[in-house]
């Protein structure tokens, strides 16, 4: 296992020519960048390998592990997925341009992280507005999906995103369909509560979309990757 690290390792420094910054947070969270952040009106700006900005917190940057953590290029990353459970060969969730965390295995998920099994009472949301969401998903890749309808202006949809495409691809997916109540005349989409996992049964992130959220992801005034550091509940 150690020679297999070290050699890991060495591939990821000769990677460093291309410029990736690791960003390591102080909560363990890591972000690829092209370059070393800069502080712009009290706000760290970080320009993102997968393209697009974000801002944060200066104090919520760990100095001195994100320059290791370059220096060796992203080395220790790699070396804790290394003893996960996840099978040979399985790509980590979120492990691409926009690696947020270590996605958890069913054993170390919270039971606080479970979603709650409702039983909706009164008006619900019609079977039409249901399947609307249930193509939108799968028209962006997303094939395993369960959509509930939990009251008049509300849903639940769970869904199998196992990659940052797919699970950009859900949010934007979801965004759309709140802003235009999916298409369906005289339906009100206010809110959905979007659970995302991956094929190995972790966590790729849980979100309580609301309207005025999915407006903003709409218009281009929020970026999906924003929206994910802001309000991904996990």
């Amino acid at each position: 296992m150690r020679k297999l690290l070290i050699l890991l390792g060495t591939l990821l420094v000769s990677a460093q020519a291309f410029g990736t910054y690791y960003i390591v947070l102080r909560d363990g969270s890591q972000i690829r960048a092209r370059q070393k952040w800069t502080v712009v009106n009290g706000k760290a700006i970080v320009q993102l390998e997968g393209g697009g900005t974000m801002a944060l917190d200066p104090s919520t940057i760990d100095v001195v592990k994100s320059e290791e953590t370059t220096k060796m290029g992203g080395a220790s990353v790699l070396a804790v997925e290394q003893t996960s459970s996840a099978p040979a060969g399985q790509k980590s969730g979120l492990g691409g341009a926009y690696k947020l965390r270590k996605l958890p295995t069913d054993a170390q998920t919270p039971a606080t992280n479970t979603a709650p099994v409702l039983t909706p009472t009164g008006p619900m949301l019609s079977s039409e507005v249901l399947n609307k969401f249930e193509r939108a998903y799968e028209n962006v890749g997303i094939f395993e999906h369960k959509i509930t309808s939990t009251g008049a202006h509300t849903l639940r949809a769970e869904l199998t995103a196992d990659n940052e495409e797919k699970v950009f691809n859900a949010i934007s997916a979801t965004s759309f369909l709140i802003v235009r109540n999916a298409g369906v005349s005289g339906a009100q989409v206010d809110s959905v509560e979007l659970f995302m996992k991956t094929t190995t049964g972790g966590s790729s992130g849980r979100f309580q979309m609301a309207r005025d959220d999915a407006g903003a992801l709409d218009n281009k005034s929020l970026t999906r990757e924003e929206y994910f550091i802001r309000k991904v509940l996990y």
